[in-house]
């Protein structure tokens, strides 16, 4: 997706005169921007011509999303007012009012989150004094190109056409998330990081309906969902698309508008909607096939989300050991499965008070890892003995990373997560310890890595701020001046949005065969 056209970003049937005249300012923007980054005061910002052009056509999106009140950058304020009480965190004091449209206050904040996209795992303050500089001029300088903007936004259009089908949400959805201002930078690094040996479908459809972002930890779901003109059942419909029913499927029967099939995980029943009375779609599926996919709810009904594949010519054996497979996966089964969510829940709650005892508490740091794989080595020894359990010890492996670690291995227990590991412990609970004074730089590298690592909760951090103090430290890493009293929350949703949605333990239950 990157490196397309500036107009293949608009929704298709955009009317090209308005994409055209988008285009020219778009160029005049870039040329602006090359002689503010002139006056900056330090190097940090300047940006390369390529990327000056994806700043410039963001700045116009946004700008023109503004101007035409298209909903994207609304529905970003609405969700931060909901969650930290200001649309812009950390750049408006809590319980003071924005002017409308473009202002200065909204072009730090979209510059703010800008930067670090060009450059993934960057920090920078929301205070740069050339960051600051760049918000007060490119505002004067749009404000000033506001009278050339169409008159009629295609975005707005399309955003507000008809939510009746499946389908019609679904392609809205796709183009939010690939192309619209707010998204297509992020999705460009995912699909590039993901994209190798998959199929193109099913990883732009995970990137749609799970990726989190670090615009406050909201996927292309949660933002479309809020453009949408439906209601707030509708809009947490949509926002559950990320718990997508993929599973194997038996289909029953099959016209040209419905097809009912049987999830051969759950034995429950779907009705999923293909065609419509004045659009019947052509029977992809027959009665008899088995088919593995993925469905998502809408008004009642189910619809197909990413890549079905036919595994009808396998054989008997073959659908019923991959079915079995299936079964093990239980942060997806559970989805769908309330009796295997509960029993996965109850075994990680027995894991979690196992730990607990042997450990004495949530938060544990040991010397080194050799330490770590002794002591889980008498947990579980213990815990076999406890059961009634004879014979050998389970085999379990530790990369050698963290085995070979020698400066502390620190270990949070949680009864969903699990236990979480993070090496080089010593270096984070030092850096917490001094709370923002004399921080060396291993010490704030450290703390951005455990802050970034996508294996750590925000639970983790937490209860190690609880433990350690630290705060200021962590500000200090992250370059953060604030006293906001969100701040916390904010940092952990932009770094760690997956974890503020439903969670399931990554606990593997063989299948019985009564399963």
């Amino acid at each position: 997706m990157a490196g397309i056209s500036y107009k293949s970003h608009f929704p298709e049937k955009s009317d090209s005169k308005s994409v055209a005249a988008l285009q020219v300012i778009v160029k005049q923007c870039a040329k602006e921007l090359a002689g503010i980054q002139k006056q900056f005061h330090y190097d940090t910002l300047r940006l390369s011509t390529p990327d000056r052009t994806q700043l410039a056509e963001m700045l116009i999106d946004f700008a023109f999303d503004l101007h035409c009140n298209s909903g994207i950058w609304s529905a970003l304020e609405k969700y931060n007012t909901d969650l930290f009480g200001t649309p812009l965190p950390l750049i408006q004091p809590q319980g003071t009012d924005l002017p409308p449209g473009l202002c200065r206050e909204r072009v730090q904040f979209l510059l703010w989150n800008f930067y670090p996209q060009i450059e993934p795992g960057r920090w920078l303050s929301h205070r740069h004094i050339d960051m600051l500089f760049a918000a007060e001029k490119i505002t004067d300088w749009l404000t000033g190109q506001l009278p050339s903007f169409p008159k009629i936004s295609p975005v707005k259009k399309f955003l507000t056409g008809s939510n009746a089908y499946g389908w019609e949400v679904k392609r809205k959805l796709v183009w939010l998330g690939t192309h619209s201002w707010l998204f297509r930078m992020h999705f460009d690094q995912y699909f590039e990081e993901r994209f190798e040996g998959r199929h193109q479908i099913a990883v732009i459809d995970d990137f749609l309906c799970q990726q989190t972002t670090p615009w406050s930890g909201l996927g292309a779901i949660d933002i479309l969902a809020e453009c949408l003109d439906v209601c707030e059942e509708q809009k947490n419909e949509l926002r559950g698309w990320y718990l997508r029913h993929a599973s194997f499927y038996k289909i029953v029967k099959a016209d040209n508008e419905m097809t009912e099939a049987v999830n051969l995980v759950n034995d429950v029943s779907y009705r999923i909607r293909e065609g419509s009375p004045n659009k019947p779609s052509p029977r992809l599926f027959k009665p008899g096939m088995t088919v593995f996919g993925s469905l998502v709810p809408w008004r009642g009904e189910w619809y197909w989300s990413g890549t079905q594949f036919d595994i009808t010519p396998h054989t008997s054996k073959q659908i019923a050991e991959s079915v079995a497979e299936h079964k093990q996966n239980t942060q997806i089964v559970a989805r769908f499965w309330p009796e295997r969510e509960k029993q996965v829940r109850e075994r990680m709650e027995e894991e979690f008070q196992s730990k607990m005892k042997h450990y004495g508490k949530d938060l544990t740091v040991l010397p080194n890892g050799r330490s770590w794989e002794r002591e889980e080595t008498k947990r579980i020894a213990a815990d076999m003995a406890k059961r009634g359990f004879m014979g050998k010890m389970p085999r379990f492996s530790i990369p050698e990373n963290l085995l070979n670690c020698k400066t502390g291995i620190g270990i949070y227990l949680d009864p969903v997560e699990g236990m979480e590991i993070m090496e080089h412990f010593n270096a984070i609970r030092s850096g917490l310890k001094k709370n923002g004074k004399n921080c060396t730089p291993d010490e704030g590298n450290i703390l951005r890595i455990w802050l970034d690592s996508s294996a750590i909760s925000p639970g983790f951090i937490d209860r190690a701020l609880k433990e350690y103090g630290g705060e200021e430290s962590v500000k200090q890493a992250v370059c953060w001046e604030t006293d906001a009293p969100y701040w916390l929350d904010y940092l952990l949703r932009c770094r760690k949005g997956e974890y503020y949605r439903k969670r399931f333990p990554p606990l593997d239950i063989v299948a019985s065969e009564k399963d």
